[in-house]
């Protein structure tokens, strides 16, 4: 997964430096609909912030109540300080009182205006040398120059996207609120915006939430992920700690994990945990927070992820021996499924970059490692 707030850092770039502003959103909302409740609270700074789950889970009902399309039924809605949404209170701003920008999932551009009209849509209030100054602006930094008078038709699905995140940021919003932008581009056209959208955000002063149901997207472009299922929210947090940490089973097949092992604690000395493998009747060490406590005979899920276990040379701790049961090649990777012997129902799989070894057929024997840094304990 590209880490594009990595890439930036290292040009010298930060999504943190607000210019002496700290924008500051705060959710904590329910709503009721005919089988299905939402309840969930949040809250971000100056950032960009992934919002991650299924189909179905609350992600875009969540951006709705934010930008005032649907009225949560109680709960507090602030942005930098303004009351948004206040169900005690009685207070519901209307969606433009909000200064919140939305990009929707089909891009909802107005189809009998061009390119700087709908640019411009949200911005009549200012001069007619205001207005053309800032959609200039916009159009050069979504590398939309000389489209200007083309309509959204004559665009292709990136350039409309570009479009519609121009719209959005052109009343310069507190809050930029997109909601699955990508989802109807190719491979390369969504690379090539995910990039240029982390660009932009060193240009807004604002805060993002981004709605995705793609790990290595959200993985890409924000700085913390709220990991949604069933209207609840299951884990918030840093996005590395999120990631190589799941809290629970649901959060981290939601994250992509394919790796679980079922066991039982057989003792923690600090941060370290060692845990009896069920069928391999092995111990394995894992390391954990400094504040985790896990008692002693405790049935625990180890999980992790397959980009993080290793083929090596000969056994050593957290190392297994294993069969190769089956295999798929792709463009960077060979992705192994193993097997253990005398063990039913046990497979792990394994991603191994192509640079760390020669393919390995069906049946070939190995020791296969769970490095304990990589390994996180469900209990």
């Amino acid at each position: 997964m590209v880490d594009y707030q990595k890439t930036a850092a290292d040009r010298g770039a930060s999504s943190l430096e607000t210019g002496g502003v700290d924008f500051m959103l705060e959710v904590n909302i329910k709503k009721e609909l005919p089988g299905f409740s939402l309840d969930v609270a949040f809250s971000i700074e100056r950032e960009i912030l992934a919002i991650l789950g299924p189909s179905g889970c609350g992600k875009s009902l969540t951006i709705q109540c934010i930008a005032g399309l649907v009225r949560p039924d109680q709960g507090r809605i602030v942005l930098n300080g303004k009351v948004l949404y206040d169900g005690q209170l009685g207070i519901n701003l209307p969606p433009q009182s909000r200064k919140v920008g939305l990009v929707f999932q089909n891009y909802a551009l107005f189809p009998h205006l061009t390119v700087g009209e709908n640019v411009a849509f949200g911005i009549q209030h200012l001069s007619k040398a205001e207005i053309k100054d800032k959609v200039t602006i916009l159009l050069q930094k979504m590398k939309l120059q000389g489209l200007e008078g083309r309509y959204p038709h004559q665009l292709s699905g990136g350039q409309q996207q570009r479009v519609a995140l121009a719209r959005a940021l052109a009343p310069e919003p507190e809050l930029l609120l997109l909601d699955e932008p990508f989802s109807a581009l190719d491979t390369q056209v969504k690379e090539q915006l995910l990039y240029e959208l982390y660009e932009l955000h060193n240009y807004y002063r604002g805060s993002v939430l981004f709605v995705t149901h793609n790990v290595a997207e959200a993985y890409s472009l924000c700085s913390k992920m709220a990991v949604y299922g069933g209207g609840k929210l299951l884990q918030f947090g840093g996005k590395q700690d999120v990631v190589e940490g799941p809290a629970t089973l649901e959060a981290a097949k939601l994250l992509g994990v394919e790796n679980f092992l079922q066991g039982i604690v057989t003792w923690q000395e600090g941060n370290e945990v060692w845990v009896l493998v069920k069928g391999l009747d092995r111990e394995v060490k894992a390391v954990v927070g400094d504040n985790k406590k896990i008692a002693k005979n405790q049935p625990v899920i180890l999980g992790i992820r397959s980009e993080f276990l290793r083929i090596t040379a000969s056994s050593s701790e957290n190392t297994f021996s294993a069969t190769v049961s089956q295999v798929v090649e792709e463009v960077t990777n060979y992705t192994y499924c193993f097997n253990f012997p005398d063990v039913q129902d046990l497979h792990l799989v394994a991603r191994i970059p192509k640079q760390e070894g020669a393919l390995l057929n069906p049946g070939s024997a190995v020791y296969l490692n769970l490095p304990q840094d990589k390994l996180f304990i469900i209990t």
